[in-house]
């Protein structure tokens, strides 16, 4: 069973499930705001403040600038509140927001809890222009290999 086979939720190559989100500054997110213009990934994290989170999320900071060459977006998700998400962000000095899913709407849609307690797995999704799933894998996949799928992505 391939990686990308191993995780329920949307498929690759098939439509993300829309939702709007809080952002850390109380600015809203759409995904389909971002349709026909922007890539968007999207890191499920368990929490803030943890080391594991943390090399995960710096892993993505050290490289936002190619993702945004690249037309891509890059978002954590998880339940925390906009405070501890503030402070994750300045600790790490992350140049994209963290979005806050109240009531775990928007992971659950992406099959992105564990089973056994309702809490996030570590998930990575990343949507093209078109609003299709061009990538998902459970766990950390490297920078390198989110990078080579925006930027080989064929998603007008």
């Amino acid at each position: 069973m391939s990686t990308s086979e191993a995780i329920g939720g949307p498929q690759v190559g098939e439509d993300a499930p829309d939702f709007t989100m809080q952002g850390t500054q109380g600015d809203s997110f759409t995904l389909s705001g971002v349709r026909g213009q922007k890539r968007t990934v999207l890191i499920f994290y368990p929490q803030d403040q943890t080391s594991g989170c943390r090399a995960q999320l710096a892993a993505a900071r050290d490289v936002n600038s190619e993702f945004q060459a690249a037309d891509t977006l890059v978002f954590g998700v998880n339940e925390a509140g906009a405070e501890s998400h503030q402070l994750f962000i300045e600790e790490l000095g992350l140049p994209f927001d963290l979005l806050i899913d109240e009531g775990l709407h928007v992971a659950t849609a992406y099959d992105a809890l564990k089973p056994e307690g309702g809490r996030i797995t570590r998930t990575v999704y990343v949507v093209g222009k078109n609003g299709k799933v061009l990538f998902r894998a459970p766990g950390t996949p490297t920078t390198d290999e989110l990078l080579a799928v925006v930027r080989d992505a064929d998603d007008a």
